[in-house]
Parts: C-alpha cells; structure tokens; sequence
C-alpha cells in the first residue's frame, strides 16, 4: 500500500450527471445503480478510466494490476471503492459521489468465474482467485461496508516516502516498519489495522509477494554472475542502480509495476534515493 494521487477534477460526464440528476439532500442508496447505467454505462467507465489512470493502473490497497493482458486484449478486475461507505447517506458529506472518496481498487480476489479454478486455462489466476475464496478475500471485498474511516490508513493520506511496510522474503507477509511510521507520524497501531481490516497478508497476496521477492534475488544474482568474480563496487553499484530504474519507473502506458511496494523495499534505501530523484507523478 502506497501513497496515491487524487483527481485534480471530477470527469465532465460525472459533473453533467450530478447536474442531472439527484441533488445530494435527497440521496438514495439506488442512485450509485444510475450512475453505473448512465449512459450506457460511460459515465462510469471514465470515471474508473481517471482514476485507473492516476494510480498509474494499480489498487489502492493491494497494489495487483487492475488491467491483465491477456492474449493482447485487457481483462479487468476493477471496482470503484468508496473508502467511507456510499451507503452511509445520513451523512452532509455526499460519500457517494465525494470524490476524494473514490478509488480504483482490484475486486479482492472475488472474481471466481473470471480467475477461478473453473474459467478459461488461460485465464486463471491464482493471484486474483484462490481457493478457499472467503479467507483470500482482500481490500474491498474484505472491508466492505464498515466504517473504517479513523481506524485504517487512508492511501491518500501516506506519505511518498518512506514506505510505512516491509515485505518478508521468505513468505511475502507485509508488516509494518514502525520506524518509519514515527518519522512520518503516522500511529503503528493503525498501519496494522490497515493490514488487518483489509486482509493484506491472506495467502493469495503473501504468495505473489514472495515470488516477486524471490524472482528480484534470483534476476540480482544472475546478472551479478555476469560481471565475473573480480568486478569492482561501482560495477556492482552500477547494476543495482540499473535494476532499480528498470523496476521502478512508470511504463510507456502510464501504469507501475504490480505490486510497487514490494519491490521498492526490496532495494531499500537505493530505491528511496531513486524516487526522491523523480517527479512526484512518477509514482
């Protein structure tokens, strides 16, 4: 879990809707199924393309792809996640629709025809669907409709560094860097809530984890082979750095590496120098 952008504006289609159609004092839990069929269903797809976009193509909370390529042609596993819930309308704030409540978060491992052990074989996928489902459920689908709003990290509210998490290596649980939660004031305690509440560390995720870790390492050793017994500390500094860049930077189609956290903590304290270099929309 990492820190991620707002929309600098509300997309015009949303605006136009909210224009429309059911002012805010008469809000209704029905009104979310509308906006979902507004105009065939576009008013909603560039609201979730927005906010796919400035979380360059991650979950808010998992940090999972939100778009798989599959056979050249994407396949998504996306939902639109209100971090307070949209059904709490007695509230002034119109949650609903507020967009600072809105994120673009994975469906937490729900999507069992999609990904299960029964769709298409090249489809599955046991990243985004494991067996027993309902204790791999994550993110939203774990979360729900409770109101978690003083008890859970905000992704909006983290700071760009440090990274408030470590990831095990030798089983890809996440657990909180309490260090670094002090330095950027954040309570631990409610970093662990977060990890909790949201099921971070079900074996579906911590397996993913551990694979990227492992797969870093082994990549590191390879090409730390390559430059033979007797290469020198720059060498070596100059590969690292290069690994850094090549897993770190933002694709040519906007989107992070899955995952980003994960590896970024892999390389420490050169991964920190590295982002501290780049614009802060580079991640």
């Amino acid at each position: 879990m990492k820190k991620i952008k707002q929309l600098h504006a509300v997309p015009t289609s949303l605006q136009r809707f909210l224009q429309e159609y059911f002012p805010p004092a008469n809000r209704q839990v029905k009104d979310w199924e509308a906006f979902r069929n507004d105009d065939s269903g576009k008013t909603f797809r560039e609201l979730i393309d927005a906010l796919t976009k400035v979380q360059h193509g991650l979950c808010a909370y998992c940090e999972i792809n939100l778009v798989k390529m599959i056979k050249g042609q994407p396949v998504y596993d996306r939902e639109i996640e209100h971090f307070h819930p949209k059904s709490d309308i007695s509230h002034q704030t119109d949650w609903m629709f507020e967009i600072t409540n809105l994120f673009a978060a994975c469906k937490g491992g729900s999507e069992v025809n999609i990904f299960g052990d029964k769709a298409r074989s090249d489809y599955r996928d046991t990243a985004r669907c494991l067996p027993p489902i309902k204790k791999n459920l994550s993110c939203g689908a774990s979360k729900k409709y409770k109101i978690l709003d003083n008890q859970i990290l905000n992704p909006i509210q983290l700071p760009l560094s440090p990274p408030l998490f470590s990831v095990s290596i030798f089983n890809g649980a996440i657990s909180v860097d309490e260090n670094a939660c002090h330095q950027a004031g954040i309570n631990p305690e409610k970093a662990k809530s977060t990890i909790k509440a949201l099921n971070l560390n079900c074996k579906r995720l911590c397996e993913v984890r551990k694979q990227i870790l492992k797969k870093l390492d082994a990549d590191y050793r390879q090409q730390r082979l390559t430059l033979g017994a007797t290469a020198s500390f720059a060498q070596i500094d100059t590969l690292l750095n290069q690994m850094v860049a090549q897993s770190l930077t933002v694709k040519p189609n906007g989107s992070l590496p899955a995952f980003f956290t994960t590896i970024r903590v892999f390389f420490g304290a050169r991964a920190e120098t590295f982002l501290a270099h780049l614009p802060q929309n580079g991640i």
